[in-house]
């Protein structure tokens, strides 16, 4: 493989595409319960309209449309997944082939993602919104970049088509636009390329695709925002002096966190020569140190000001995540060769591709060799098979208090509309007869057998009070894969018109 890919660095893509089957593959082999962001997709797959929930809209049109095309299965949630994820690493190889020199260190670049683990491991179980914006944030600088090299109104239209898909994909990609704007001006050429009338084409074609959703998002602020403030402020200290120490301290601490494997790899594996690389400067490193600073700025000013305090490592993953093709531009501004880094760095990112799918399979199929069981092992597909036989009936709707049991009950019956307290807002037609009963439905691990205030709600608000007295059925069930008295409860009610 090295001997490979130093003749033909682009046969790095097909190492990347094969990982990513093999990803699916594993996926396909784990137990059926989806987690949590595979259950909200699962869940939102049945709209397809300009807005959903405190995150833009892009990542849940891109899964809606599979499932139209498809129809709704694990297959079909992880394969539009693995392909995403696959999309951002050849994107990624793109954007590092465009702006270094030297193709091999594109290539560790590209690879480098594999030693970041929010993107190599907790992407690959969860992350959707955000995987998608990593996508749109290479798409983006691509454009920027060939502007900058090269501008065209070619060039133009995509930076415009990107940047508008960037806000389709997370709020906080506003971040990397404002910063792109200093370090676009700070360009040798991008004065002259902020000044050029063709800039206006990227505006406006920016504007024109995000503009519908805007419109959503100007008519529900308190869905699209509330949620996202409420976590920002999550465990917050009381006296203001500490909020503001709080923080900017969880802010570095989880730079340090993100970026720390990938700095301890380049300085195993490069040694003295990645640190003596760090006072070498050209135009396009310049160009992502002012983009960097920048953002941690903004970043900086929104914990003081809103105080934001509950920062997670996924919002800060969109940005840190370019720092390989910073440092490999580093290296190669310092003349160092890349044939001998390749040689030496090929090693991890081959073993991490192993031990990575190796480590996704083992815990949820030997769930009690680690003593606790993953969303994976929930026997969703067994209480549905077991609810559906007790009546001989298909439920004419499903309803539940939270989207997890949304998603995974709407995966065993993809063509029943469902329905979730936790997205009040997202509403759906359905048909209530005695053949086509209405079900109820929760885990009782929380809330016990009792019908949940927020089900309890529905009732009175959608059937009327003579619906409220309801007969609270039981039960509990192995987990997949798992020891037979080690089980799950779930409660649920069956509702026939009167």
């Amino acid at each position: 493989m090295r001997n490979l890919l130093a003749r033909k660095p682009d046969a790095v893509i097909w190492l990347i595409a094969g990982y990513f089957c093999l990803q699916f593959a594993v996926r396909l082999i784990l137990p059926h319960g989806l987690r949590f962001d595979e259950a909200q997709q699962a869940f939102v797959s049945q709209w397809l309209t300009l807005g959903y929930d405190s995150q833009p809209p892009l990542y849940n049109w891109l899964q809606s449309v599979v499932v139209w095309f498809f129809g709704l299965s694990l297959a079909t949630i992880s394969a539009t997944k693995n392909l995403v994820l696959f999309l951002v690493y050849l994107t990624y190889y793109k954007l590092a082939r465009e702006l270094l020199e030297d193709k091999l260190y594109a290539v560790i670049a590209t690879l480098s993602l594999l030693t970041i683990p929010q993107l190599s491991w907790e992407a690959q179980r969860d992350l959707t919104h955000t995987v998608i914006q990593l996508l749109t944030i290479n798409l983006f600088l691509y454009g920027v970049i060939k502007t900058l090299k090269s501008p065209s109104l070619g060039s133009y239209a995509f930076m415009g088509l990107a940047l508008g898909l960037g806000m389709l994909s997370k709020y906080n990609f506003t971040l990397l636009a404002v910063a792109a704007m200093p370090a676009v001006w700070l360009h040798p050429q991008g004065r002259a390329r902020i000044m050029d009338r063709r800039f206006l084409l990227s505006i406006a074609l920016a504007v024109l695709i995000f503009l519908p959703h805007a419109l959503w998002l100007l008519n529900n602020l308190d869905i699209a925002s509330g949620r996202t403030l409420g976590i920002m402020k999550q465990e917050a200290p009381d006296g203001t002096f500490a909020k503001l120490v709080h923080g900017p301290f969880k802010f570095l601490r989880l730079i340090v966190i993100i970026m720390a494997p990938t700095v301890i790899i380049y300085a195993i594996v490069f040694g003295r020569s990645f640190w003596q690389s760090g006072r070498a400067v050209t135009v396009w490193t310049r160009f992502f140190g002012v983009l960097f600073i920048t953002i941690a700025l903004l970043v900086m000013v929104l914990i003081l000001t809103i105080g934001m305090t509950s920062l997670r490592d996924r919002w800060l993953l969109p940005f840190l995540f370019l720092m390989p093709i910073y440092f490999c531009l580093k290296m190669q501004a310092a003349g160092q060769r890349s044939d001998s880094h390749l040689r030496r760095f090929l090693v991890v990112p081959l073993v991490l591709m192993i031990a990575i799918p190796a480590a996704l399979l083992v815990r949820p199929n030997l769930p009690t060799l680690f003593k606790g069981y993953e969303a994976y092992n929930v026997p969703y597909s067994s209480f549905a098979a077991k609810v559906s036989a007790e009546e001989n009936k298909t439920p004419g709707l499903v309803v539940t208090d939270g989207w997890l049991q949304a998603g995974n009950l709407h995966l065993q019956w993809p063509q029943v509309p469902l329905m979730s307290r936790f997205f009040d807002n997202m509403k759906i037609d359905y048909e209530w007869t005695a053949d086509r009963p209405i079900l109820l439905a929760w885990s009782t691990e929380d809330s016990g057998a009792a019908l949940p205030p927020l089900l309890a709600e529905w009732i009175a608000q959608n059937l009327g009070e003579q619906y409220r007295s309801v007969d609270v059925k039981s039960t509990s069930i192995p987990y997949l894969r798992g020891r037979p008295e080690d089980q799950v409860g779930f409660s649920y009610v069956w509702i026939y018109p009167k």
